[in-house]
């Protein structure tokens, strides 16, 4: 089995701890992996190699390399993480937030595009309203990467899509499958993403200890209320991630890490593994080549 070379921006953030911590214990992939940390905080990176070290798994390959040059950050990767959490000012207008992003996102892409082979895999989770929009940057400034092996990860939304079903039926959350965020794939603002459940499912219903574990009913059927589904439910989602951060800064930034980095190690762990839900609906979101569509992508066998 091939060994993966994983690149790690922002590595020294709380939601990098995390999400490399899950990767090295071996809860994401059956590869082994090598790690290159990327940050500024080159002491902070390098207690956190120390700890990848500590951890004496079978799935590390190595102890992790350690850079803050900016021209060592992707060379010879095989997937990208991209955790940079560009984050706008008080009172910043957006347009200069979006300027910002623009400038970190686009020096990132013409790095990958000069470092890496065609093959790369680029995953960006969706920790701003301008996920969508880094997507876009680092495709359009890395032309030899494929558009289709940059992803903006959707996972968070849909995690917080199930929660409020959750609230709503009284349901387990983690038993509800199949859900399809479509646009913003951060889900943070209601006019900017929709929800399908058209093809959903709850498993953890009334008859499921009678009929046995395969038995579900469709979401719909569940809530029996389709004005909530259609109307409500997409401002229930936002408001249970408002309300997670209510609490104080340190807490809710860790709770909020905890949260992010779940959501992406879940979604990286589907997509790497090919038997791991292989009938489940999942959603992305990658760089439009001109129409909208459903279709059916099969896990990364990098």
């Amino acid at each position: 089995m091939k060994r993966l070379r994983v690149s790690v921006t922002a590595a020294a953030s709380t939601l990098a701890y995390h999400v490399i911590a899950a990767i090295a214990s071996g809860q994401v992939c059956d590869n082994t992996v090598s790690f290159t940390l990327c940050d500024t905080d080159t002491w902070t990176l390098s207690a956190v190699a120390m700890q990848v070290v500590d951890l004496a798994s079978g799935s590390v390959h190595r102890s992790p390399a350690v850079t803050s040059d900016p021209t060592q950050f992707f060379t010879g990767a095989d997937v990208i993480l991209l955790l940079d959490d560009v984050t706008a000012g008080d009172g910043e207008p957006r347009a200069d937030w979006l300027r910002r992003v623009y400038s970190k996102f686009s020096v990132y892409g013409h790095q990958i595009d000069t470092q890496c082979h065609s093959d790369v895999i680029i995953i960006i989770p969706a920790i701003n309203s301008a996920a969508n929009l880094i997507g876009n940057i680092v495709s359009r400034s890395a032309p030899n990467i494929s558009p289709a092996n940059i992803v903006v990860t959707s996972r968070l939304a849909e995690n917080r899509v199930r929660a409020a079903i959750s609230r709503q039926t009284g349901v387990n959350s983690a038993s509800i499958v199949d859900l399809i965020v479509w646009g913003d794939a951060s889900g943070m603002q209601t006019s900017r993403f929709a929800v399908d459940v058209s093809h959903a499912k709850v498993y953890d219903c009334d008859r499921s200890a009678i009929c046995g574990p395969q038995y579900y009913r469709s979401v719909d059927d569940v809530v029996h209320d389709t004005k909530w589904l259609d109307r409500d439910l997409p401002t229930a989602a936002i408001r249970s991630s408002s309300s997670s951060s209510s609490s104080s800064s340190s807490s809710s930034s860790s709770s909020s890490s905890m949260c992010t980095a779940s959501a992406l190690t879940s979604f990286l762990a589907d997509w790497w593994s090919p038997t791991r839900n292989s009938q489940r609906l999942h959603s992305a979101a990658v760089v439009s080549q001109g129409s909208v569509s459903i279709y059916q992508v099969k896990s990364s066998q990098v």
